[in-house]
């Protein structure tokens, strides 16, 4: 193959490259068996707004007003958050456990604002329970608002798993639709490769998105990975555009192949029983399908296409 057909599969594979942040643990989390619910006595504390981010391990505390002393394992002084700061306990093993300060003494400043977001182990969901669904634990991390006692608590809501093998039949006629048109209307072959390639590229950039954008509790939308992907888009779209023959089909090959690749990073949203997404379940799920088999196809059908240059 040509260099610069090297050059373009490259670029095409990049497309895929932003969503392999998903894997790991502290980066976006886009699916979920349980959610956290806060108490009404938590969400309803004066001057003081909690949220559950970070795939629900991390906490979120902003303090309009007053002085808010968060706990740690051993009922020790962890954190204090108000309006001048938030400051963190060198001496509490588990601010040290945490990775929030090292260990030592005395209090160190961790955020010069009233907000401050920390990863909480024990917001770590309960074990497996064999499949039940609904609340299935509580939850509380020990605190005082102003000298009184107050506890950010909750509740483990356990979704329940979806089943897999709807998704996996509708895959699989849509794989068998396709394969049969290519087979049985081979002068329209080039044509059909190039459309699957198209509509496998938009839905892989529609993609990372409606992911990126909610881009799991954490509230940060991944703005670097939707700008890129959407950027390296407009140019192999372009090139698209601009080709002819057996080059457009290639290049409708290599963006089917990055748009299957970019679904393939996402398959955790057929197991899980809560999508983090813009669109809702169902939708994110059928716009992967419609990616990997459209991707996957045209792929397979341009390293096969025998037609006219």
């Amino acid at each position: 193959m040509k260099r610069r057909y090297v050059v373009v599969l490259a670029t095409g594979l990049a497309l895929a490259a932003p969503a392999s942040a998903s894997a790991h643990a502290r980066a976006a989390t886009v699916a979920l068996d349980y959610r956290l619910v806060l108490d009404s006595a938590t969400r309803a504390l004066s001057g003081v707004s909690v949220s559950i981010l970070d795939g629900d391990r991390s906490v979120r505390v902003d303090v309009d007003r007053g002085l808010l002393v968060v706990r740690g394992d051993l009922s020790e002084p962890m954190l204090r958050i108000s309006s001048a700061g938030a400051y963190a306990n060198r001496a509490s093993i588990t601010a040290v456990a945490e990775k929030i300060v090292p260990a030592g003494r005395g209090w160190q400043r961790v955020s010069p604002g009233p907000t401050f977001t920390w990863h909480e182990h024990r917001l770590a969901p309960p074990p497996y329970d064999g499949g039940r669904s609904g609340p299935v634990a509580r939850f509380v991390i020990p605190a005082t608002l102003n000298g009184h006692h107050v506890g950010i608590r909750g509740t483990f809501v356990r979704y329940a798993r979806p089943s897999i093998w709807p998704w996996a039949a509708a895959a699989g006629v849509l794989a068998v639709a396709l394969v049969t048109a290519l087979r049985t209307r081979p002068e329209l072959r080039g044509r059909l490769t190039t459309m699957l390639g198209s509509l496998a590229g938009l839905a892989g950039l529609a993609t990372l998105a409606v992911f990126g954008a909610a881009d799991a509790p954490n509230r940060r939308v991944a703005w670097a990975q939707i700008v890129v992907a959407a950027g390296i888009a407009a140019v192999v779209y372009g090139a698209l555009i601009r080709l002819h023959g057996i080059r457009r089909i290639q290049l409708a090959g290599f963006i089917g192949l990055a748009a299957a690749l970019v679904s393939l990073s996402y398959l955790s949203v057929f197991w899980h029983g809560v999508v983090i997404s813009l669109t809702s379940a169902t939708a994110s799920r059928a716009l992967l399908v419609t990616g990997l088999i459209t991707g996957a196809t045209a792929a397979v059908s341009s390293l096969r296409y025998e037609g006219p240059a």
